[in-house]
């Protein structure tokens, strides 16, 4: 059987974002989404959270954009002078294997996200990350070993490779991807669960219905875990970026969403014997 999580990056970034997350779930084919622990928008998501139970929930942790739940000083080489993460994650990876970030900090700041959601009432499904940031360095062994400790044992597994005029994110994709069959070993040995395969990140911003179908008709067995980021474009989420920098994905979201709704969407899931989950089932 073909299985689908279609995921929503973001819930908890604005107010617009989430309410575009909850349509997707409520009236598309959204299955899923991640939660930004330190964004303004929390609160709000964790009350739609708890209004729509069938949407599976995770964490989106992140340690690039904004700042952080922990002390200034408790996590003091992850950000500037101003208290604000670095925002890139070329820059975040050679930072850690240059060692001019204490790991130990980066683990504080983890446990401090993961634990606000939990707090909130939210049994969260997986881990993943603001820019697949788990991917990168000794981040993925961490990221597991979390999901074990805190009873989730799922993570995002991120490996995809394009060809595109976009270089930035085939960049990125590279980037994130190449260590993918020792990634896999790895999860193995810790037991830990993920998607057979993903989708998104090359399309990233150009999840249009077309594209999206395109997708779902290519499906291969097992599970793969489709990552979107619909909602709704606010003016809350354009002054968010004088502190969490700006979103390149911010003028497609709405498009996404859009994607998300479309009844042609809905047509090749019923017809195709598609079966939407989260990462709760898997």
């Amino acid at each position: 059987m073909k299985r689908v999580i279609i995921n929503a990056d973001d819930f908890g970034l604005s107010q617009g974002i989430n309410q575009g997350i909850v349509k997707a779930h409520r009236e598309g084919v959204l299955s899923s989404a991640t939660l930004m622990a330190n964004a303004p928008g929390f609160e709000h998501a964790v009350e739609l959270a708890s209004q729509n139970r069938g949407l599976g929930v995770g964490v989106h942790l992140n340690i690039l954009r904004g700042t952080p739940l922990s002390r200034r000083n408790y996590v003091a080489s992850l950000v500037s002078k101003e208290g604000i993460f670095c925002s890139s994650l070329f820059r975040l990876y050679r930072k850690i294997m240059s060692g001019r970030i204490d790991l130990a900090e980066i683990e504080r700041e983890f446990r401090t996200q993961i634990e606000k959601i939990m707090t909130a009432g939210i049994v969260p499904s997986h881990l993943d990350s603001e820019k697949h940031s788990h991917m990168v360095g000794p981040l993925f062994a961490l990221t597991c070993r979390l999901a074990n400790e805190y009873g989730m044992g799922k993570v995002r597994f991120v490996r995809e490779f394009c060809l595109t005029r976009k270089l930035m994110q085939m960049g990125k994709a590279l980037f994130v991807s190449f260590t993918g069959p020792a990634r896999k070993r790895s999860l193995r040995a810790e037991g830990i669960k993920s998607s057979d395969h993903f989708k998104g990140l090359c399309a990233s911003g150009r999840m249009d219905a077309h594209r999206l179908q395109k997708v779902l008709m290519r499906l291969k067995d097992g599970v793969t875990e489709i990552m979107v980021h619909p909602g709704f474009i606010s003016r809350d989420l354009i002054e968010l970026e004088k502190t969490f920098g700006s979103y390149y994905i911010n003028r497609y979201r709405e498009l996404e969403l859009k994607a998300l709704l479309a009844e042609d969407v809905k047509t090749i899931i019923s017809d195709q014997g598609i079966r939407l989950m989260s990462f709760h089932q898997l």
